[in-house]
Parts: C-alpha cells; structure tokens; sequence
C-alpha cells in the first residue's frame, strides 16, 4: 500500500469516526423542536431522493425491478425505520454518550443472528466477545429504573427504544447478507432510504407526531443539525463507507464500531454537559472490548477456515 493510498484510507477513517460519532448530538438538537419520528423520516426519505437521483444519473439505463425494491425497502424499515427511527426517539431522553455505546453493541446482536440464522457457529473469542459485550450494556442499564414510573420511565423506554433498534438494525444487515440485490450500491441505498424513511413517516403520522409538530418551534440549530445529519452523517458517511470497504479490511472499517462511541462521549460531555461516571466510563471499556474480541475472533475464524479449504 503506497503512502498516499494509506493517507486516503485512514482520512476515510476519520471521517467516519468523527461524522457517525458526531449524528448523535446532532440528532439531540434537531429532536428538541421537530418530533423524532418525523426528523429520522424526512431525513432519510430526503436522502433517499438524492441518492436516486444520483444513481439515475450515474446508471441511466438501469432500473431496480419489482422483487428489488420490495427486499430493500424492507431492509430499509429494519436498518433506518426501526433501527435509526428507535435512536432518534432514544436520545430525547438518553445521553448521546449512552446511546452510542449501546448502538456500538451491535456486533453482539449481529453474532447471534448469524449462528441463529445462518448457522455460522462463533469461536471461543466471538463468544467470548458477546458474554463480555452483554456485561459492559448491562452496566449502563438501571434496573431501579425499570418500574415504568414517574421521570424515571423515560430513560427505561429510551434504553428499550436502543435495545429494539440495534436489534432490528443487526436483522437487516443479517437479510441483506441472506438476500442480496444486484445492482449498484447508491440504488441499493436508495432504494433502502425510500422505504426506510416513508415507512417512518407513515408511523410518525399514525402516532400523532404531525399534528403536535409545531414549525414554529425551529430555529437555526434545528437546520444546522438537520442539514448536517443529511449532508454528513447521511450522504458523506455512506459514500465514505461505500469506498472504504472496497478499499481496506473488514477489520480496519469495524473501527469505527468502538471509535464513534468515544466521540460521542466527548461531544456530549462537551456540549451537553452529560455526566462522565465511572459506570459510564467502565462500560465504554468493556464494549468497546468487546467488539474489539468479535471483529479480530472473526478475522482469526475466517482465516483459519480458509487455511482449512482444500487447495
């Protein structure tokens, strides 16, 4: 790898690592005047329309067709519907910092589902990873908490609303790997933002969030935080990404797993004013831990299956 090639990818790298570790302050602003159903809705609905626009352009000739865009938008309800919809109602009553460990968390979730699912057994260390990972969530988890009363009850559902989302988040990542669609990256992101943002916009209506959604409560924070999660978090991250994993490791890219939630710490402590405890701080260790044992535990597991495979 040449030096410049090298430059390249680990400026990619801090891209990422400050982009997605920043969306969750991001989105604690832009969720203080527009509902959190509707803000993930929009976003992605609006990200979705340039990206297909984008691959339009790119790809005139091509159009997804009918079996395409029933998968990805039904990728997109889990990964940005549920998945990005579930943060964005979790941190109006959840420290950032909280719930970017817990969305860091995913790999546990992803392990799961592909021995469950795809019957892909983990080794010792994958395993190992998971148990330490459920450890460091269960440290920021307050049981006391869980009475579902009183102010208390908000930081319960906020937890629950992460526990949902990185879930079904770790499901469409697993369906995307069980079915996937053959056209280009930008369609197949567009196509998964379409569906992911109309189906979370339909939900926002369905529970009421337009009637209580009051325009006249934005202010220049809320477009600043809204144009910085389209443009950075949304368009930026995915093409960054996008061309980081044709170009590094799958190892080198999961980084960014155990690298946002320390950003998102930072700027919430910084900004926000959220507290670092010790718990807090002993939890980041351990998950971050963790998904550092799962990322190399799979690296040394496909490794050695391929060192297994007859020549």
């Amino acid at each position: 790898m040449s030096r410049t090639s090298s430059f390249q990818i680990w400026s990619g790298l801090l891209y990422l690592y400050l982009a997605w570790g920043s969306t969750y302050l991001a989105i604690h602003y832009l969720v203080e005047t527009v509902p959190p159903l509707l803000a993930s809705g929009f976003r992605n609905l609006s990200a979705g329309m340039i990206m297909l626009a984008w691959a339009r352009f790119r790809e005139p000739q091509v159009w997804p067709d009918r079996r395409s865009w029933l998968i990805s938008t039904w990728i997109g309800i889990l990964l940005l519907g549920v998945g990005n919809g579930g943060v964005s109602i979790a941190v109006a009553w959840v420290p950032t910092g909280y719930a970017a460990l817990i969305v860091a968390a995913v790999p546990i979730w992803l392990v799961l589902l592909q021995w469950l699912w795809l019957g892909i057994r983990p080794s010792a260390m994958v395993l190992g990873g998971v148990l330490t990972g459920v450890l460091g969530v269960g440290l920021l988890l307050d049981f006391e908490a869980f009475s579902l009363e009183g102010a208390s009850a908000n930081f319960t559902w906020g937890i629950l609303a992460l526990l949902l989302a990185t879930f079904c988040w770790s499901l469409g990542m697993v369906t995307a790997q069980r079915s996937p669609v053959p056209y280009s990256a930008a369609y197949i992101s567009a196509m998964q933002m379409l569906g992911g943002g109309m189906a979370t916009l339909l939900v926002s209506g369905l529970t009421g969030e337009w009637l209580r959604f009051d325009p006249g409560k934005m202010n220049l924070v809320t477009f600043q935080s809204y144009a910085y999660l389209l443009i950075i978090g949304s368009l930026g991250g995915f093409t960054v990404f996008s061309w980081l994993a044709q170009k590094t490791t799958p190892t080198l890219l999961a980084t960014y797993n155990y690298v946002n939630p320390l950003v998102a710490l930072l700027l919430g402590y910084i900004f926000v004013g959220e507290q670092l405890s010790f718990k807090v701080v002993l939890a980041a260790v351990i998950i971050i831990a963790a998904v550092v044992l799962i990322t190399v535990g799979q690296r040394r597991q496909k490794r050695i299956s391929r060192e297994e495979q007859p020549a």
